[in-house]
Protein backbone atom coordinates (compact mmCIF):
# COMPACT_ATOMS: atom_id res chain seq x y z
CA UNK A 1 0.00 0.00 0.00
CA UNK A 2 1.40 3.39 -0.95
CA UNK A 3 2.73 5.40 1.98
CA UNK A 4 0.47 8.39 2.51
CA UNK A 5 1.26 9.47 6.09
CA UNK A 6 4.52 11.33 6.64
CA UNK A 7 5.55 12.05 10.24
CA UNK A 8 7.65 15.20 10.64
CA UNK A 9 9.99 14.03 13.39
CA UNK A 10 12.82 15.83 11.56
CA UNK A 11 11.25 19.18 12.45
CA UNK A 12 12.09 18.66 16.11
CA UNK A 13 14.55 15.74 16.36
CA UNK A 14 17.83 14.90 14.68
CA UNK A 15 18.05 11.45 13.09
CA UNK A 16 20.78 9.22 14.53
CA UNK A 17 22.34 6.09 13.09
CA UNK A 18 21.26 3.28 15.40
CA UNK A 19 19.38 2.39 18.58
CA UNK A 20 22.74 2.42 20.39
CA UNK A 21 22.60 6.21 20.17
CA UNK A 22 19.42 6.23 22.26
CA UNK A 23 20.03 5.98 26.01
CA UNK A 24 16.76 7.10 27.61
CA UNK A 25 13.82 5.58 25.77
CA UNK A 26 12.11 2.30 26.64
CA UNK A 27 12.43 -0.50 24.11
CA UNK A 28 8.98 -1.67 23.07
CA UNK A 29 7.35 -3.90 20.46
CA UNK A 30 9.67 -4.90 17.64
CA UNK A 31 8.01 -4.62 14.24
CA UNK A 32 9.79 -7.32 12.28
CA UNK A 33 11.32 -6.30 8.94
CA UNK A 34 10.01 -2.75 9.38
CA UNK A 35 11.89 0.32 8.25
CA UNK A 36 13.24 1.81 11.48
CA UNK A 37 14.51 5.32 12.11
CA UNK A 38 15.95 6.70 15.36
CA UNK A 39 15.67 10.26 16.58
CA UNK A 40 17.22 12.32 19.38
CA UNK A 41 17.13 15.88 20.74
CA UNK A 42 19.17 16.10 23.94
CA UNK A 43 17.34 13.79 26.41
CA UNK A 44 14.24 13.47 24.24
CA UNK A 45 14.19 10.45 21.94
CA UNK A 46 11.95 8.67 19.44
CA UNK A 47 11.81 5.48 17.39
CA UNK A 48 9.64 5.17 14.29
CA UNK A 49 8.90 1.75 12.73
CA UNK A 50 6.97 1.48 9.45
CA UNK A 51 5.87 -1.50 7.38
CA UNK A 52 4.25 -1.37 3.96
CA UNK A 53 1.69 -4.15 3.39
CA UNK A 54 -0.66 -4.56 0.44
CA UNK A 55 -3.80 -4.19 2.60
CA UNK A 56 -2.46 -1.73 5.13
CA UNK A 57 0.45 0.50 6.13
CA UNK A 58 1.53 -0.15 9.73
CA UNK A 59 3.59 2.01 12.07
CA UNK A 60 4.75 2.23 15.70
CA UNK A 61 5.91 5.44 17.35
CA UNK A 62 7.83 5.24 20.63
CA UNK A 63 8.62 8.69 21.96
CA UNK A 64 10.05 10.09 25.20
CA UNK A 65 9.50 13.80 25.87
CA UNK A 66 10.56 16.09 28.69
CA UNK A 67 7.76 18.52 27.82
CA UNK A 68 4.54 18.24 25.82
CA UNK A 69 5.16 18.66 22.08
CA UNK A 70 3.32 19.12 18.83
CA UNK A 71 4.72 16.82 16.14
CA UNK A 72 3.50 17.59 12.59
CA UNK A 73 2.48 14.99 10.04
CA UNK A 74 1.17 15.16 6.51
CA UNK A 75 -1.54 13.09 4.82
CA UNK A 76 -1.41 13.02 1.02
CA UNK A 77 -4.14 10.44 0.29
CA UNK A 78 -7.55 9.98 1.97
CA UNK A 79 -7.53 6.75 3.97
CA UNK A 80 -9.18 5.12 6.96
CA UNK A 81 -6.91 4.91 10.02
CA UNK A 82 -6.95 3.21 13.40
CA UNK A 83 -4.88 4.83 16.15
CA UNK A 84 -4.00 2.85 19.30
CA UNK A 85 -2.44 4.64 22.29
CA UNK A 86 -0.73 1.69 23.95
CA UNK A 87 0.86 3.67 26.79
CA UNK A 88 -1.07 4.87 29.84
CA UNK A 89 0.74 8.21 30.07
CA UNK A 90 -1.88 10.79 29.09
CA UNK A 91 -4.16 11.95 26.29
CA UNK A 92 -2.89 12.03 22.69
CA UNK A 93 -4.65 14.48 20.38
CA UNK A 94 -4.68 15.16 16.64
CA UNK A 95 -5.29 18.67 15.31
CA UNK A 96 -5.86 19.76 11.74
CA UNK A 97 -4.24 22.75 10.01
CA UNK A 98 -6.86 25.09 11.52
CA UNK A 99 -5.91 23.77 15.01
CA UNK A 100 -9.32 22.12 15.38
CA UNK A 101 -9.24 18.91 17.39
CA UNK A 102 -9.88 15.87 15.18
CA UNK A 103 -9.70 13.45 18.12
CA UNK A 104 -8.49 13.09 21.69
CA UNK A 105 -7.50 9.60 22.81
CA UNK A 106 -6.70 8.69 26.40
CA UNK A 107 -4.03 6.17 27.30
CA UNK A 108 -4.88 2.53 26.55
CA UNK A 109 -7.70 3.51 24.20
CA UNK A 110 -8.07 3.63 20.41
CA UNK A 111 -10.06 5.42 17.72
CA UNK A 112 -10.94 5.15 14.00
CA UNK A 113 -10.18 8.13 11.77
CA UNK A 114 -10.93 9.34 8.28
CA UNK A 115 -8.13 11.73 7.30
CA UNK A 116 -8.25 13.59 3.97
CA UNK A 117 -5.08 15.16 2.52
CA UNK A 118 -3.93 17.97 4.82
CA UNK A 119 -1.30 18.96 7.37
CA UNK A 120 -1.97 17.74 10.91
CA UNK A 121 -0.30 17.70 14.29
CA UNK A 122 0.04 15.10 17.02
CA UNK A 123 -0.18 16.59 20.50
CA UNK A 124 1.98 14.31 22.65
CA UNK A 125 2.18 14.62 26.44
CA UNK A 126 5.28 14.79 28.60
CA UNK A 127 6.77 11.38 29.36
CA UNK A 128 6.77 8.14 27.38
CA UNK A 129 4.12 7.53 24.72
CA UNK A 130 3.66 4.47 22.51
CA UNK A 131 1.38 4.63 19.49
CA UNK A 132 0.51 1.80 17.12
CA UNK A 133 -1.50 2.63 14.05
CA UNK A 134 -2.35 1.55 10.56
CA UNK A 135 -4.29 2.88 7.63
CA UNK A 136 -6.03 0.47 5.32
CA UNK A 137 -7.99 0.07 2.12
CA UNK A 138 -11.61 1.04 2.73
CA UNK A 139 -12.57 -1.43 -0.01
CA UNK A 140 -12.55 -4.20 2.62
CA UNK A 141 -15.92 -2.71 3.58
CA UNK A 142 -17.84 -3.35 0.39
CA UNK A 143 -21.33 -1.92 0.37
CA UNK A 144 -23.51 -4.09 2.57
CA UNK A 145 -20.90 -5.90 4.64
CA UNK A 146 -20.26 -2.88 6.87
CA UNK A 147 -23.70 -3.08 8.53
CA UNK A 148 -22.33 -4.54 11.76
CA UNK A 149 -19.80 -1.71 12.05
CA UNK A 150 -22.18 1.21 12.55
CA UNK A 151 -19.59 3.14 14.56
CA UNK A 152 -17.64 3.84 11.36
CA UNK A 153 -20.51 4.35 8.90
CA UNK A 154 -19.95 8.11 8.84
CA UNK A 155 -16.24 7.59 8.18
CA UNK A 156 -16.98 5.20 5.31
CA UNK A 157 -19.45 7.66 3.80
CA UNK A 158 -16.87 10.45 4.07
CA UNK A 159 -14.27 8.27 2.35
CA UNK A 160 -16.64 7.28 -0.47
CA UNK A 161 -17.50 10.93 -1.03
CA UNK A 162 -13.83 11.97 -0.68
CA UNK A 163 -14.87 14.53 1.91
CA UNK A 164 -12.44 17.33 2.87
CA UNK A 165 -13.41 17.10 6.54
CA UNK A 166 -11.57 14.73 8.92
CA UNK A 167 -13.73 12.55 11.16
CA UNK A 168 -13.21 10.36 14.23
CA UNK A 169 -15.27 7.51 15.65
CA UNK A 170 -16.05 7.00 19.32
CA UNK A 171 -12.98 5.73 21.13
CA UNK A 172 -12.73 2.31 22.76
CA UNK A 173 -10.62 0.49 25.33
CA UNK A 174 -7.57 -1.57 24.43
CA UNK A 175 -7.65 -4.91 26.26
CA UNK A 176 -5.08 -7.67 26.66
CA UNK A 177 -6.51 -9.59 23.69
CA UNK A 178 -6.10 -6.55 21.42
CA UNK A 179 -2.51 -6.08 22.63
CA UNK A 180 -1.77 -9.74 21.90
CA UNK A 181 -3.09 -9.39 18.32
CA UNK A 182 -0.99 -6.25 17.78
CA UNK A 183 2.17 -7.93 19.08
CA UNK A 184 1.52 -11.07 17.01
CA UNK A 185 0.99 -8.97 13.90
CA UNK A 186 4.15 -6.91 14.41
CA UNK A 187 6.39 -9.83 15.30
CA UNK A 188 5.43 -11.98 12.28
CA UNK A 189 5.87 -9.67 9.30
CA UNK A 190 7.74 -11.13 6.32
CA UNK A 191 7.82 -8.83 3.28
CA UNK A 192 9.13 -11.43 0.85
CA UNK A 193 6.70 -14.25 1.63
CA UNK A 194 3.70 -14.73 -0.65
CA UNK A 195 1.29 -15.40 2.21
CA UNK A 196 2.33 -12.31 4.20
CA UNK A 197 -0.36 -10.07 2.73
CA UNK A 198 -2.97 -12.68 3.62
CA UNK A 199 -1.58 -12.77 7.19
CA UNK A 200 -1.64 -8.95 7.49
CA UNK A 201 -5.16 -8.58 6.10
CA UNK A 202 -6.38 -11.38 8.39
CA UNK A 203 -4.90 -9.70 11.47
CA UNK A 204 -6.26 -6.30 10.46
CA UNK A 205 -9.74 -7.80 10.11
CA UNK A 206 -9.37 -9.45 13.52
CA UNK A 207 -8.40 -6.13 15.11
CA UNK A 208 -11.34 -4.38 13.44
CA UNK A 209 -13.71 -7.07 14.71
CA UNK A 210 -12.23 -6.86 18.21
CA UNK A 211 -12.85 -3.12 18.22
CA UNK A 212 -16.49 -3.73 17.22
CA UNK A 213 -16.91 -6.05 20.22
CA UNK A 214 -15.19 -3.54 22.55
CA UNK A 215 -17.48 -0.71 21.45
CA UNK A 216 -20.59 -2.89 21.76
CA UNK A 217 -19.58 -3.95 25.27
CA UNK A 218 -18.84 -0.38 26.33
CA UNK A 219 -22.14 0.85 24.87
CA UNK A 220 -24.00 -1.91 26.74
CA UNK A 221 -22.21 -1.00 29.96
CA UNK A 222 -22.97 2.70 29.52
CA UNK A 223 -26.62 1.97 28.75
CA UNK A 224 -26.89 -0.20 31.88
CA UNK A 225 -25.21 2.36 34.14
CA UNK A 226 -27.22 5.25 32.70
CA UNK A 227 -30.44 3.29 33.17
CA UNK A 228 -29.57 2.71 36.85
CA UNK A 229 -28.81 6.43 37.33
CA UNK A 230 -32.09 7.47 35.70
CA UNK A 231 -34.06 4.94 37.76
CA UNK A 232 -32.43 6.36 40.90
CA UNK A 233 -33.65 9.85 39.94
CA UNK A 234 -37.21 8.68 39.36
CA UNK A 235 -37.37 6.63 42.56
CA UNK A 236 -35.89 9.39 44.71
CA UNK A 237 -38.42 11.88 43.34
CA UNK A 238 -41.21 9.47 44.37
CA UNK A 239 -39.70 8.97 47.83
CA UNK A 240 -39.43 12.75 48.38
CA UNK A 241 -43.02 13.27 47.24
CA UNK A 242 -44.19 10.56 49.66
CA UNK A 243 -41.89 10.94 52.68
CA UNK A 244 -40.36 14.43 52.38
CA UNK A 245 -37.13 14.79 54.31
CA UNK A 246 -37.61 11.29 55.78
CA UNK A 247 -36.81 9.75 52.39
CA UNK A 248 -33.75 7.50 52.70
CA UNK A 249 -31.15 7.04 49.97
CA UNK A 250 -30.57 3.53 51.31
CA UNK A 251 -33.96 2.46 49.91
CA UNK A 252 -32.49 2.75 46.40
CA UNK A 253 -30.37 -0.35 47.05
CA UNK A 254 -33.49 -2.46 47.66
CA UNK A 255 -35.01 -1.51 44.31
CA UNK A 256 -31.97 -1.20 42.04
CA UNK A 257 -29.73 -3.95 43.51
CA UNK A 258 -26.28 -2.29 43.09
CA UNK A 259 -24.83 -0.92 46.33
CA UNK A 260 -25.53 2.70 47.21
CA UNK A 261 -21.90 3.78 46.50
CA UNK A 262 -22.18 2.18 43.04
CA UNK A 263 -25.50 3.90 42.28
CA UNK A 264 -24.00 7.17 43.54
CA UNK A 265 -20.97 6.74 41.25
CA UNK A 266 -23.18 6.08 38.22
CA UNK A 267 -25.28 9.16 38.95
CA UNK A 268 -22.24 11.37 39.49
CA UNK A 269 -20.72 10.11 36.22
CA UNK A 270 -23.76 10.72 34.02
CA UNK A 271 -25.49 13.64 35.75
CA UNK A 272 -22.64 15.46 37.48
CA UNK A 273 -24.03 15.39 41.02
CA UNK A 274 -24.18 12.99 43.96
CA UNK A 275 -27.38 11.37 45.18
CA UNK A 276 -27.27 13.58 48.28
CA UNK A 277 -27.15 16.67 46.06
CA UNK A 278 -30.05 15.27 44.03
CA UNK A 279 -32.01 14.59 47.24
CA UNK A 280 -31.48 18.18 48.43
CA UNK A 281 -32.51 19.57 45.02
CA UNK A 282 -35.70 17.48 44.95
CA UNK A 283 -36.57 18.36 48.53
CA UNK A 284 -36.05 22.06 47.86
CA UNK A 285 -38.17 21.84 44.71
CA UNK A 286 -40.97 20.15 46.69
CA UNK A 287 -40.75 22.80 49.42
CA UNK A 288 -41.05 25.62 46.88
CA UNK A 289 -44.01 23.88 45.29
CA UNK A 290 -45.83 23.67 48.64
CA UNK A 291 -45.07 27.30 49.48
CA UNK A 292 -46.37 28.41 46.09
CA UNK A 293 -49.56 26.43 46.69
CA UNK A 294 -50.39 28.67 49.65
CA UNK A 295 -48.95 26.73 52.59
CA UNK A 296 -47.22 28.68 55.31
CA UNK A 297 -43.55 27.92 56.09
CA UNK A 298 -44.61 26.12 59.27
CA UNK A 299 -47.19 24.00 57.44
CA UNK A 300 -44.63 23.21 54.74
CA UNK A 301 -42.12 22.07 57.36
CA UNK A 302 -44.54 19.55 58.84
CA UNK A 303 -45.77 18.46 55.40
CA UNK A 304 -42.17 17.54 54.59
CA UNK A 305 -41.82 15.58 57.85
CA UNK A 306 -39.41 17.94 59.59
CA UNK A 307 -39.37 17.61 63.38
CA UNK A 308 -39.37 21.36 63.79
CA UNK A 309 -39.96 24.40 61.57
CA UNK A 310 -36.49 25.67 62.50
CA UNK A 311 -34.81 22.61 60.91
CA UNK A 312 -36.76 23.28 57.70
CA UNK A 313 -35.91 27.01 57.74
CA UNK A 314 -32.21 26.16 58.10
CA UNK A 315 -32.34 23.69 55.17
CA UNK A 316 -34.24 26.14 52.97
CA UNK A 317 -31.93 29.10 53.66
CA UNK A 318 -28.81 26.95 53.08
CA UNK A 319 -30.00 25.64 49.70
CA UNK A 320 -32.10 28.53 48.38
CA UNK A 321 -30.19 31.48 49.80
CA UNK A 322 -33.47 32.90 51.15
CA UNK A 323 -35.64 32.24 54.17
CA UNK A 324 -39.04 30.73 53.38
CA UNK A 325 -40.71 34.06 54.24
CA UNK A 326 -38.32 35.97 51.92
CA UNK A 327 -39.06 33.47 49.18
CA UNK A 328 -42.81 34.00 49.60
CA UNK A 329 -42.33 37.74 49.20
CA UNK A 330 -40.67 37.19 45.80
CA UNK A 331 -43.69 35.34 44.41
Amino acid sequence: MKKSMHLGLHEYFTEVNSPADLTEIERGINMRHAEKTYWKQQQEEAVLQEFDGHQGYLYIIDILLKEERYIPFEIDHPDLHILYVLSDNDTVSIYDQQTCAVCQVSGERAVYLYLPPDDYQFYLPKGFTKIFGFYFRASIFRRGNERAYDFIHLLLDAHRQQSNLPLASKDFRIGSKTRHHIETLCENLYPTQLNNDHFISGKILELIDLSRIKILNEDSKINHELHIAQEAQDLLALYIAQDGQSALLKKLEEKLKPTLPTINRFHKTYFGKTLQQLRDDLLLEKACELLRSGMSPKETAYALNYNSPQAFYHFFKKNKGLTPLSYLKTL
